[in-house]
């Protein structure tokens, strides 16, 4: 909304001076603890959050072909949008609706009252019913919430003690729709037509599809009769429906975590399940048969009395045993399935077939499993046939409880595990009536792959001359590929990426059963649908439809499967691609014209006019949001890195962008990777206005890689193994002191050369201590403390919670850190809930602001934490007496602490503890604060002028699926909400600048709320 003539406006950063020594930064930047001058009088805008001011971007879902009697349509979304297009080998024009929430799948209705429509599955808000009957005209009918009722549970907190849940006696609302099946019962639109609900948090769902189409504006969705699937043994429950299909009169799902169950689709009594992890038969599996697998005979872990259910998981009093007791036990296979091995036995989607023969086989999307053919004639009695492997993703060699076994509770290595593996399969005869099948599938890295010999898995899917030994290292029980022997998992350098030798052509041949390999289409494979009547042996017409994830939809062309020496590029063609934005960017050579999808958004940062954004594999894009003191809510792209994960010729991207941060020159913007350390790009033509919307500026990292580890090996004097792992940053004179994952702290001299290697100054809590006393930092800022000058790093450590290292020797006299003497203390928050006050909190801290004496920690699960940084700076044993000479990584009694040597909370602040926000999903991410000095004239984002007699502190929270949570914190031991707002996608980071919040929302884009 426009705003009057204000007072001058100085960027936010100035109003450190009357923060002490805290310099303000947008959550995308990193802290400083240079003191600056007062600033002169200014107005300060303050955002209320109520009104969407813009978004931009989103990730593809979902791919489905609808045919109107005379045209083939691709329905596809892009985060909350809707989108129709014909299909064709020219681009045709796109209609949009938009809808309330990010969309998982879309539904087919056909004849409903002579009309059609799509049911869009939107998480938590529901059902989307939009007319489609002129797909050139769609229009969104309602859209309609679903509540549910949960059976009583057990479970054990991070802590590692036991709560029982009891029995909901009033329903949940909210529940996240992931998926809709409909059954016509063979008469379509008759009052017999049922609807099946994949209800994350719940299980399935059923109901009469007429409660839905027939419905009286919006609402909570009628339920008939529910199915519960979930399965607790942590905090966080395993086996939440993904996705629904109808065969043979059974309903099947696929259970993530927990594999795929057979139900009646009339009773929806289970009959039957496969759950990969817990089958003994495979010893071609991520967890190396019988080591790990604790339900299996001669597994060599040991599991607590009653660890183990009937379906073979882990139970509640296993998670309990391991979260207890950290330090004491031999063994932690619940902690090597939650964190980590899970994303092995992802069941994603699957395709059912009736082969010759009478064989009802189920095609399984496995996520890092790979694809999994398991026959499922007698559904009581699976029976696993064969599969073919995932294209790996990068993890760690070993589990970190076996490194440190307090990292239990780490995510380590999991981040890259998540979306990679298996996405979606069909599979089809190769001719109509036909005995050979053929299937199609897309792989997150290898993009669209093609194998033969469907019809018999269990001896046509390996490839000729095995077994083939791939075991490189002993430790064999790890989710990794060494386990392999039906294939060749050589890596082999394909293009810019590796894939396993069986995967890739020589000469253009490839070795069956694999026929076809495209490589990543624009971005990451996704969701795919097959067209009627496709000729993978013809160019010229277009054969299957696939989604690119963030990078958006696909249509491909098959040429040729079959023919010997075809090189993979001349083997399919893409003509049309589409992107989640109609923004121009800029080529590797500069000029105007790169297609810019956006769609990994994880952090945001504010910088004069402009916005940063760090999109992940897309790298970093830059949009103006500001003529001066004008805000401008139609943002467009001024510049950008390469659109690519790798070099192009010299110009070297921004892979795996997290976080783009600024010191003290604001023409040096310093990129944060995942995975490739910290880059640094020069933002000058931004800053001066050469780079313009239309006319953008390609930003080239070439000769500015801050890393500690590459291709070769490690890096400089101080010699670090562990991959760089960039998450945040701080800035002291020529240090970036880089927030390095489980390396912990990684600091860089930004004044020398990187390719001399002597940019590596200092490292603690990585490789160089052998332990990770910092935990795994994802965030940091510098404090210096006023009475005495020394200066302190303040972590955001993961799963270890809060960490606190001197860097006055480093940083003030050059002298190596050293975890002896600079380490202050390590230790998890008490967990804010009343009703478990001694125990750990769970999760793990994502977050960091210290403002005036107060450090501020955000967590993903239980939300904030508040400490003096007096409590946190002091010794234990000037705290507590009997604390003297305690281990300052264990703090805690249960930890091996002889007493309680924590230092205790000023303030929490959790959404779920406050009344109607009980079961809201997320936690707190990356954070932004925002400080009103008092005396200084102050704007609302309603244009309201007036001078505040106190200072105030809010907060703007990334609050993961809630959204972005507003909280006044001027009391530390009273924080307050002020305002929530939803965000489509969930809100992974903020950033604010003249009344307005910039959210990543990673999958959903880029959201403006003002």
């Amino acid at each position: 909304m426009p705003h009057p003539t204000r007072l001058p406006l100085r960027p936010l950063p100035t109003l450190a001076a009357l923060l002490s020594a805290f310099a303000l930064v947008s959550c995308g930047g990193g802290g400083g603890d240079a003191t600056v001058a007062p600033p002169e009088p200014i107005t300060i805008i303050e955002a209320n959050i109520d009104t969407l001011a813009a978004q931009i971007g989103g990730g593809t879902q979902d791919v489905e072909r609808y045919n109107d009697g005379s045209t083939d349509w691709a329905l596809y979304t892009m985060a909350n949008r809707f989108a129709a297009t014909p299909v064709g080998m020219s681009q045709g024009a796109v209609h949009e609706v938009v809808v309330p929430g990010y969309i998982q799948h879309i539904t087919l209705v056909q004849g409903w009252g002579g009309k059609n429509y799509a049911l869009l599955s939107m998480g938590g808000k529901g059902i989307g019913v939009v007319d489609i009957t002129n797909p050139a005209a769609m229009s969104l009918v309602r859209t309609m919430t679903v509540n549910y009722l949960t059976p009583e549970y057990t479970y054990s907190d991070g802590g590692g003690t036991v709560f029982t849940e009891p029995a909901a006696t009033e329903p949940r609302t909210g529940g996240p729709v992931n998926d809709l099946l409909v059954d016509d019962q063979g008469t379509p639109e008759t009052t017999d037509d049922q609807l099946y609900i994949a209800n994350t948090a719940f299980g399935i769902q059923k109901t009469a599809l007429a409660n839905l189409m027939n419905a009286e504006g919006s609402g909570a969705l009628p339920i008939d009769s529910g199915a519960w699937t979930l399965k607790y043994a942590g905090e966080n429950p395993w086996g939440g429906p993904l996705s629904l299909k109808l065969h043979g009169g059974k309903l099947y799902a696929a259970l993530g975590f927990l594999g795929i169950g057979v139900y009646d689709k009339t009773t929806l009594n289970r009959l039957g399940a496969y759950n990969l992890y817990a089958d003994c038969s495979s010893n071609e599996d991520w967890f190396g048969y019988p080591n790990r697998k604790p339900a299996c005979p001669g597994t060599n872990v040991d599991v607590v009395a009653g660890g183990v259910d009937a379906d073979g998981m882990p139970t509640h009093l296993q998670a309990a045993a391991e979260l207890g007791e950290k330090n004491d036990l031999p063994s932690y296979p619940w902690a090597e399935f939650d964190r980590y091995g899970k994303y092995y036995y992802n069941a994603r989607a699957l395709d059912l077939v009736d082969l010759p023969g009478g064989k009802t086989m189920a095609y399984i999307a496995y996520s890092l499993s790979g694809l999994v053919a398991v026959d499922l004639t007698d559904s009581a009695n699976p029976a696993y046939q064969g599969y073919v492997p995932a294209a790996p993703a990068h993890g760690p060699d070993e589990p970190p409880v076996n490194v440190d076994k307090k990292g239990i509770l780490s995510h380590f290595g999991s981040g890259m595990l998540k979306e990679a593996g298996v996405m979606d399969v069909r599979v089809v005869p190769t001719t109509v009536g036909g005995n050979q099948y053929r299937a199609y599938y897309t792989d997150h890295f290898a993009g669209l792959v093609v194998v033969s010999g469907a019809e018999a898995p269990a001896t046509q899917w390996r490839n000729a001359g095995g077994p083939f030994n791939n075991n490189t290292d002993a430790r064999v029980y790890w989710p990794d590929y060494e386990f392999v022997t039906s294939y060749d998992m050589t890596p082999v350098p394909v293009g810019d990426e590796s894939l396993p030798r069986f995967l890739t052509a020589s000469n253009g041949n490839y070795s069956a059963p694999v026929m076809l390999v495209t490589g990543e289409i624009n971005g990451h494979g996704g969701s795919l649908f097959l067209m009627p009547g496709m000729d993978p042996a013809a160019a010229g017409q277009v054969d299957l439809v696939e989604s690119s994830g963030a990078g958006g939809v696909s249509f491909v062309d098959l040429i040729d499967l079959t023919s010997a020496g075809v090189e993979p590029a001349n083997r399919f063609a893409v003509p049309v691609n589409l992107v989640s934005t109609n923004e121009v960017g800029a080529y590797e050579d500069g000029s105007p014209g790169q297609p810019i999808a956006v769609g990994h958004a994880e952090g945001v940062t504010v910088s004069g006019d402009h916005l940063y954004l760090a999109d992940g594999p897309h790298g970093v894009s830059v949009w103006r949001i500001a003529n001066g003191l004008t805000p401008i809510d139609d943002l467009h792209l001024v510049a950008n890195t390469l659109q690519s994960e790798y070099p192009t010729g010299s110009v070297m991207p921004t892979p795996h962008a997290f976080k783009v941060a600024f010191g003290a020159d604001p023409n040096q913007a310093y990129v944060m990777s995942q995975s490739l350390g910290m880059r640094r790009l020069n933002v000058t033509a931004v800053n001066t206005g050469a780079a313009q919307v239309g006319a953008p500026r390609l930003l080239d990292a070439a000769g500015n890689i801050f890393e500690h580890n590459t291709e070769a090996g490690s890096v400089g004097t101080v010699k670090i193994s562990g991959q760089d792992h960039a998450y945040g940053v701080t800035f002291h004179g020529r240090y970036a002191i880089v927030a390095d994952g489980n390396n912990g702290l990684t600091v860089y001299d930004t004044t020398v050369d990187p390719a001399t290697g002597l940019h590596v100054v200092d490292n603690i809590g990585g490789a160089t201590t052998g332990k990770a006393p910092v935990g795994r930092a994802a965030s940091v800022k510098l404090w210096t403390n006023p009475a005495t000058n020394r200066k302190y790093a303040v972590v955001a450590a993961g799963a270890y919670g809060v960490s606190v290292v001197d860097m006055t020797e480093r940083l003030d006299r050059g002298i190596a850190l050293d975890v002896s003497r600079d380490l202050v203390k390590t230790f998890e928050p008490l967990k804010a809930d009343d009703d478990n006050a001694f125990g750990s909190a769970d999760g793990k801290s994502v977050d960091v602001h210290v403002i005036g004496d107060i450090a501020y920690f955000s967590y993903d699960s239980f939300g904030l934490v508040a400490y003096r940084m007096a409590d946190l700076i002091q010794p234990a044993g000037d705290i507590k007496p009997e604390c003297a000479g305690v281990d300052p990584t264990k703090l805690s009694a249960k930890q091996g602490g002889i007493a309680e040597c924590r230092p205790l909370a000023v303030g929490y602040f959790k959404l779920q503890k406050l009344a109607g926000y009980e079961t809201v999903d997320g936690g707190a991410l990356y954070m932004t604060p925002q400080y009103f000095p008092a005396g200084v004239p102050l704007r609302d984002g309603n244009g309201t002028v007036y001078t505040l007699s106190q200072p105030r502190l809010l907060f703007y929270v990334a609050y993961g699926d809630a959204g972005v949570v507003k909280l006044d914190w001027s009391n530390v031991a009273q924080p307050s909400l002020m305002a929530i707002h939803g965000v489509v996608g969930g809100a992974s980071a903020t950033a604010i600048h003249n009344g307005r919040v910039y959210v990543a929302a990673g999958a959903g884009g880029l959201t403006v709320l003002k």
